[in-house]
């Protein structure tokens, strides 16, 4: 079971959550890939939500929709068979070398796969976007935002328009922070990354603004008169010497961040840039060709996140790389 976020045992288990759709061998296939790295167990997990729908039905006319007179029985077991041939050739498939079971349940996804997590411990959760409908999943989030937003456990999301022939890897990865405290759980389960693997850690700061206190901005060496004064002129000007602040904060921060990975044998990489979070780590991530990006998530809560997003949960949606969204605590 995870401490903290971390594996700590060799009882490790991942919880993966599927639908039964072309792109499922993604998720399983990256599942299976840190499966083997940290000798974990793995569950496949597949919810019925078709009967819960039906259930709540009434009056639906049609010899073929399943009905109060055993018609419904016989449509879910075949549902069920179906779905385990589907888990079983998915195990075939992808989980050669990992200990894997199947598990089929029935119920809504999010509220079933949740309560299977309050039941069985488990250290990580992988899954893929594949949802519901845009307009539906701009009210209510898809299946896998759900689970993101209400468990603590780190999530590794699997884009559903992933190239299901490539092989996934962990070569290069993309470790995004804030300097918060909340990302050390992220940190850590990047160095976890480097020590069984990857060969290069790419550690990336993005600088939104120059005047947050994680700079430590009252600490700036410039003349404020002289500010004032240029300011009036030349406006952009006055901020200069923020910007040049930030950035060296942040290059010490990434500096002293690096000598934890120092010991893992990990080529590592600083970068500073300076933009909107989202938009910045999505363009080293391209630049850098990297297998996988590893963020904290501590967003907003309640209706402004759900209008709004997180950095993290922006670079989600618009990403096709694998996120591991770690939880903050």
């Amino acid at each position: 079971m995870s401490k903290g976020g971390l594996f700590v045992s060799e009882d490790n288990h991942i919880l993966v959550p599927l639908e039964i759709h072309k792109n499922a061998g993604s998720v399983v296939a990256w599942a299976a890939l840190i499966a083997r790295a940290w000798h974990s167990h793995l569950t496949l997990l597949h919810v019925n939500e078709s009967l819960a729908f039906l259930q709540h039905r009434t009056g639906v006319p049609g010899k073929e929709t399943p009905g109060p007179d055993g018609t419904l029985a016989e449509w879910q077991n075949s549902y069920a068979q179906t779905a385990q041939l589907e888990l079983a050739r998915l195990v075939e498939q992808c989980g050669t070398g990992v200990s894997v079971e199947t598990v089929l349940l029935e119920g809504r996804a999010h509220a079933t796969i949740l309560d299977y997590l309050e039941k069985t411990p488990c250290d990580l959760i992988v899954m893929g976007t594949h949802g519901r409908p845009w307009y539906e999943r701009m009210v209510i989030g898809s299946t896998a935002e759900a689970v993101l937003r209400a468990s603590t456990l780190p999530v590794l999301i699997v884009h559903n328009s992933a190239d299901r022939q490539a092989t996934p890897q962990l070569k290069r990865v993309l470790l995004a922070t804030d300097f918060s405290a909340g990302g050390l759980n992220s940190e850590h389960w990047a160095l976890q990354l480097a020590t069984h693997g990857a060969e290069a850690m790419i550690l990336l700061h993005v600088i939104e603004s120059p005047l947050l206190d994680v700079y430590e901005p009252d600490k700036a060496e410039i003349d404020i008169r002289k500010l004032m004064e240029e300011s009036r002129q030349h406006p952009p000007r006055s901020a200069q010497p923020y910007w040049e602040h930030a950035h060296h904060v942040a290059q010490a921060k990434l500096s002293l961040m690096q000598q934890q990975f120092l010991g893992a044998g990990t080529q590592i990489e600083l970068i500073v840039r300076e933009g909107a979070a989202a938009a910045e780590i999505l363009r080293v991530a391209e630049e850098k060709n990297v297998d996988l990006i590893v963020m904290a998530t501590h967003g907003r809560g309640g209706v402004r996140r759900l209008v709004l997003g997180s950095v993290t949960e922006k670079v989600i949606h618009a990403t096709s790389r694998p996120l591991l969204a770690v939880r903050s605590e």
